[in-house]
C-alpha cells in the first residue's frame, strides 16, 4: 500500500444516534428489545451482562425469524471463531454477546449496538457503541435500562473479595517454594478459587512482594518482605479498586437517567469540551436539554483540584448546579457546586 488513508478521530461519533429506554419490568424490557431489533436496519450487535441473557435473547430473536447467534466466553474457541466469522461475513444478522465479543472487531456496516444490560462504566459503554457506524452512515445506540440491573454490576464490582489471611496464605506458599510456582499449584495448596488466587497475585505484584514471570509462574521478589504489611496493603488496594469500580457504575447510572444532551455528557466525560447540544439523541429531540451555564463553573474542565476530604481529583463535567470530579482515591463524585466550591482548591 503506497498511500494508505489514515483516519484520525476524536471521541465524537456524530453519526451514532444515542438513546435510553427505561423499564421497571423485565418482560417489558425484553419485549421492547426484541421489537427494536426486529424493526432496525441490520446487521447489529446486542450486548448483555451474562451468558444466560445472551443465549436467551438470541433464541427469542430466532423465534422472530431473525438470523441471530449468541457469543460468550463459555463457548469453545472454535465455536466462538465460527460465530464471529458468520457475523463478519453477513451470514447472520445479529450477534448477541457478552463483553467477550468485540476486541479487534472492525465491521464497517454495523447499524446498531443495543445494550440489554447496563455496562459497568462509561468507558466500556462508549467503546462498545463505537462499533456501530464505522462506515460513517447513521447508526443507533440504545441502552435498555432497568434500575434493578445496576445490582448485577454492583455485585460484579464487589465480588471475589479477599481478606488478610488469604493473602498471607498465598504469600507464604510462594515464599516456601524452592522454585517458581504455577498459580494452579497455589490454588491446590491453599484451596482458594482460581479467581481469588489471580486477584491476590495481582495485588501482591502491585505491592512488589512477588514477581509474575512471562511464563505465568510466580516467584518471590528480591529483598526482605514483611508478609503482614504486604497483606494489609493488598486488602487496602482491593478496597480502593472496588470503590473506584462502584463509582464508575454510578457514572453509568447518571448517563442512563440523564436529563440533558447525551453526547455532550459523553464527550465532556472524556475531556472533549462540547458546549452545544448535539440534536441527535433522544433528549435533544425531546427538548430535554440543560443550557450550558459558564458563569456557574468555578473550575475549568480537566483542571486538577484538591478536596479537603477526598484529596486530588480532576473536574470532568458540570450538570447544572452540580459538578462531577474524578478523585484519585475514591473515584467519581457528583457534588453540589455551591457547597463544595469553598472545599476545593485548584492546582496551578
Amino acid at each position: 500500500m503506497r498511500k494508505p488513508r489514515i483516519f484520525v478521530r476524536g471521541f465524537n461519533r456524530p453519526n451514532i444516534w444515542l438513546g435510553v429506554q427505561t423499564f421497571h419490568d423485565a418482560t417489558e424490557k425484553q419485549n421492547a428489545l426484541i421489537h427494536q431489533v426486529s424493526m432496525a436496519e441490520k446487521p447489529g450487535i446486542v450486548y448483555t451482562a451474562t451468558r444466560k441473557h445472551s443465549e436467551e435473547i438470541a433464541e427469542k430473536l430466532r423465534q422472530k425469524r431473525i438470523q441471530a447467534v449468541h457469543y460468550h466466553a463459555g463457548m469453545k474457541a472454535a465455536e466462538r471463531e465460527q460465530v464471529q466469522t458468520a457475523f463478519m461475513t453477513d451470514e447472520v444478522e445479529v450477534i448477541v454477546a457478552t463483553t467477550a465479543f468485540g476486541m479487534g472487531v472492525d465491521k464497517p456496516n454495523v447499524r446498531f449496538v443495543f445494550h440489554y444490560d447496563i455496562s459497568d462504566s462509561i468507558d466500556s459503554y462508549y467503546q462498545e457503541i463505537g462499533r456501530a457506524g464505522r462506515d460513517d452512515r447513521q447508526a443507533k445506540a440504545i441502552l435498555f435500562y432497568n434500575p434493578d440491573d445496576l445490582n448485577i454490576r454492583r455485585f460484579f464490582a464487589s465480588g471475589g473479595k479477599v481478606n488478610v489471611d488469604e493473602v498471607l496464605q498465598i504469600t507464604e506458599a510462594v515464599k516456601k517454594a524452592d522454585k517458581p510456582v504455577e498459580p494452579k499449584d497455589l490454588q491446590q495448596q491453599t484451596e482458594l478459587s482460581a479467581t481469588k488466587v489471580k486477584k491476590v497475585l495481582n495485588y501482591l505484584e502491585e505491592a512488589e512482594a512477588v514477581e509474575i514471570l512471562p511464563t505465568g509462574e510466580v516467584t518471590t521478589s528480591e529483598g526482605e518482605v514483611n508478609e503482614e504489611q504486604v497483606a494489609q496493603a493488598a486488602v487496602l488496594t482491593q478496597e480502593k479498586q472496588q470503590k473506584f469500580s462502584k463509582s464508575r457504575i454510578e457514572m453509568m447510572r447518571n448517563y442512563a437517567e440523564l436529563q440533558d444532551c447525551r453526547r455532550r455528557f459523553l464527550l465532556n466525560y472524556f475531556g472533549e469540551l462540547q458546549q452545544e447540544p448535539c440534536r441527535f439523541c433522544d433528549n435533544c429531540q425531546a427538548g430535554i436539554v440543560v443550557e450550558d451555564d459558564r458563569q456557574n463553573q468555578p473550575f475549568s474542565l480537566n483542571s486538577i483540584v484538591i478536596h479537603t476530604n477526598f484529596g486530588k481529583g480532576r473536574v470532568m463535567r458540570y450538570e447544572g448546579d452540580k459538578m462531577v470530579i474524578l478523585f484519585d482515591k475514591v473515584g467519581y463524585k457528583t457534588l453540589a457546586v455551591e457547597l463544595v466550591e469553598k472545599m476545593l482548591k485548584q492546582l496551578d
